[in-house]
């Protein structure tokens, strides 16, 4: 006999609805079931479900960008989740929060400015300032954070000259730092951020929020950029990526070597790289402007050639100028991403709704039949995330809402309304997400 359920739990139970949000307006289920792989069927899923961190559609806040860390649990003691997050003020600018878990998100702890990750004033009212990533080190068992520090300038504003306006400051006199911070359990808190040292030769950069990889004998790889030393036939106006190798003893994290560069000469070229160690081999997805990337290794610093991500049909995967991450559980590797689709709803950069489906690992290709939404598109860009596997049994994709794009609603002389070729609203609220995706027991 087939087991009814209450409409909630039907809800909660679907993998395809999340946040109480069925089909979009406007779409019958045929068009949503072919947009979203049919039945989204991966053996491994039993279902997901979402649920929102911290509120930001009714308290006018956005949290932008999560960055998500885990230091593992034992028999006598559930793992501990942390959460860094942007809290908007300007365009992809704001103070860093952080905040923690210790029951997987029953109970969270309230977001907590650090005291440590403090800004380095210049000249100019040019600030240095801090953001990170986090890594576990499994070798010391230390927890950190590690980073990137870029440069914001606080300009005023023609409206109040006196009031706070930061936003991005750029400068060829000025050149970031991978910089990490310690967590310290007694206090509760990151210790004070330390600069890692490079070679005088190199220009080096880490993509803070992408994700790490801890090797057996504890050296970290760290994605990131390579900007330099350039041949005479080489400029800087395409960014290319590399991977660092790094070492850390418990206090200081140092450089080792970095890998093979890799560029695309067009628009502005690659950006936040993320890695994933599976099956004996390392895989790299790439950001670029128009198209995704993939490539593999056997070592994790010298990668293939790189091939334009693409469904196992053949067609393009769809997702532009917005990164993607790997979700890994068991024997199956899962690519998360947004894309093209009529389900984006004139969300900025097609960054709603955010898929997750299998990769092929062979072939360098996405499994069209498995995606499945992870989170729906409800008038907000999503493509800035992070991923963890928090158990055994349940991993979790956090990201922050941004109210972005063009949307029939929005007018000329209305509130949030801007005259832009990209976009007609834009409006600095939106929630922190956690979307369970919970495993099969095998």
């Amino acid at each position: 006999m087939k087991k009814k359920y209450s409409r909630r739990e039907f809800v909660k139970r679907n993998s395809l609805i999340g946040l109480g949000s069925a089909v979009p307006f406007g779409l019958t289920s045929s068009i949503y079931d072919s947009l979203s792989g049919g039945t989204g069927k991966s053996a491994q899923i039993d279902r997901s479900e979402n649920e929102i961190i911290l509120h930001g559609r009714r308290n006018n806040q956005a949290w932008f960008e999560p960055a998500v860390g885990v230091i593992p649990g034992n028999r006598n003691k559930l793992p501990q989740v942390f959460v860094r997050a942007t809290l908007l003020t300007g365009n992809d600018i704001g103070p860093q929060v952080f905040l923690k878990t210790d029951d997987l998100g029953k109970i969270w702890s309230n977001p907590a400015l650090c005291q440590n990750w403090t800004k380095v004033p210049l000249d100019d009212n040019v600030f240095e300032e801090p953001w990170f990533g986090f890594c576990y080190h499994s070798l010391t068992d230390r927890f950190l954070a590690i980073g990137y520090t870029h440069f914001v300038q606080d300009a005023g504003s023609k409206v109040s000259p006196h009031n706070k306006c930061e936003g991005h400051y750029r400068s060829p006199e000025l050149k970031g730092s991978i910089v990490y911070s310690l967590w310290d359990p007694v206090k509760a808190d990151f210790e004070s951020w330390l600069r890692m040292e490079l070679p005088d030769t190199l220009n080096l950069g880490i993509y803070y929020n992408g994700q790490f990889h801890e090797k057996d004998d504890g050296t970290i790889l760290i994605p990131g950029y390579y900007r330099g030393p350039l041949k005479e036939s080489e400029n800087d106006k395409y960014t290319a990526v590399t991977v660092l190798r790094c070492k850390f003893n418990g206090t200081d994290l140092q450089y080792i070597e970095h890998g093979t560069i890799h560029s695309i000469n067009e628009v502005r070229g690659l950006a936040e790289p993320s890695v994933v160690y599976f099956r004996g081999k390392f895989f790299m997805t790439i950001r670029h402007d128009l198209r995704a990337y993939v490539t593999s290794s056997e070592d994790g610093l010298h990668y293939d050639e790189l091939k334009a991500w693409c469904f196992d049909d053949g067609e393009e995967l769809g997702n532009y100028n917005t990164q993607q991450k790997w979700l890994k559980h068991n024997d199956t590797l899962y690519l998360v991403y947004n894309r093209k689709s009529e389900l984006n709803n004139g969300v900025f950069r097609s960054r709603a709704p955010l898929f997750m489906a299998e990769v092929d690992a062979d072939r360098l290709m996405v499994r069209r039949k498995t995606e499945r939404i992870v989170f729906p598109e409800k008038g907000a860009r999503m493509g800035n995330f992070n991923i963890a596997n928090v158990s055994d049994t349940e991993s979790w994709v956090v990201t922050g809402e941004w109210l972005e794009g063009r949307f029939s609603h929005s007018k000329e002389g209305d509130r949030f309304w801007v005259d832009n070729e990209n976009i007609n609203y834009i409006r600095y609220i939106g929630d922190l997400l956690l979307a369970r995706v919970n495993w099969n027991q095998v």
